[in-house]
């Protein structure tokens, strides 16, 4: 194979791949909107919201790890077979990361969502300061994260 040949086919697995993750990212973001009160983006571009801040950067870490995994598994695959697997897997995560979510939920006091959203922590901050946030955050953002690793270390057998 040609250098060109292979410059092609790189750019096109690069772009294909990146083009994937993105859109996976973005439906990450909006999975956990929709388990979230309020509006997330609102959360974190406009109140300042850490604890949205957490929950997000977690997500998207766990997701990251995930994808990187699924892509690496797909190396000899022809690329749209790739492309397929990786979008299953990446699904599949992001499935996971909202049901822990919701059965944190179900298994903790209160609506996890707005307590972990709602300030209601932080005892250097006023009650209504936007960068409180409750402790119980970062449980579920080591949970996101290890649900992406889970995926990874699935993916390198």
């Amino acid at each position: 194979m040609d250098s060109l040949t292979l410059l092609r086919d790189n750019l096109a697995d690069l772009t294909s791949y990146s083009l994937l993750a993105v859109g996976l990212l973005i439906l990450g973001f909006v999975g956990l909107e929709l388990v979230t009160p309020g509006n997330l983006r609102t959360k974190i571009w406009n109140e300042g919201n850490r604890s949205a801040v957490i929950l997000a950067v977690a997500q998207s870490l766990g997701l990251i790890f995930a994808l990187a995994s699924a892509i690496t598994a797909d190396v000899g695959l022809e690329l749209w077979r790739g492309i397929v697997n990786t979008a299953v897997y990446g699904v599949v995560t992001i499935a996971l990361m909202m049901f822990s979510f919701v059965l944190i939920d179900l298994l903790t006091p209160g609506r996890l969502g707005a307590v972990l959203l709602g300030h209601e922590d932080d005892a250097a901050a006023p009650k209504d300061a936007p960068g409180r946030h409750h402790p119980a955050v970062w449980l579920n953002a080591v949970i996101f994260v290890a649900i992406g690793l889970f995926v990874s270390a699935a993916l390198s057998l």
